[in-house]
């Protein structure tokens, strides 16, 4: 899952540019940093996409990205008017 991925890695990754740029201290302290800024987004996504019946239960970091791919970016999307294709084409020939 590239989600998963994503946040695993972006914290390495950030952490050792750090390091690379500042020094090891700077870059373990860059790395803590967007781990707890991982922690923090996953947990607003668990409250936003998990039903609530189920907050009470312990997810893992994956089961709650699954949640939000599964409503975010698997559910098919409502059409923004409702009025079937008739309706507008007679209303624009009045």
């Amino acid at each position: 899952m590239l989600l998963r991925a994503a946040f695993s890695l972006v914290p390495l990754g950030l952490g050792a540019a750090v390091w690379g740029e500042f020094g090891w201290l700077y870059g373990l302290l860059a790395w803590i940093a967007s781990v707890f800024a991982g922690l923090i987004i996953l947990s607003k996504l668990k409250i936003a996409y998990v039903p609530l019946s189920q907050h009470e239960l312990s997810h893992s970091a994956t089961a709650i990205l699954k949640w939000y791919a599964a409503k975010e970016i698997c559910a098919p999307k409502e059409p923004r008017h409702s009025r079937p294709e008739s309706q507008n084409v007679s209303e624009a020939l009045r």
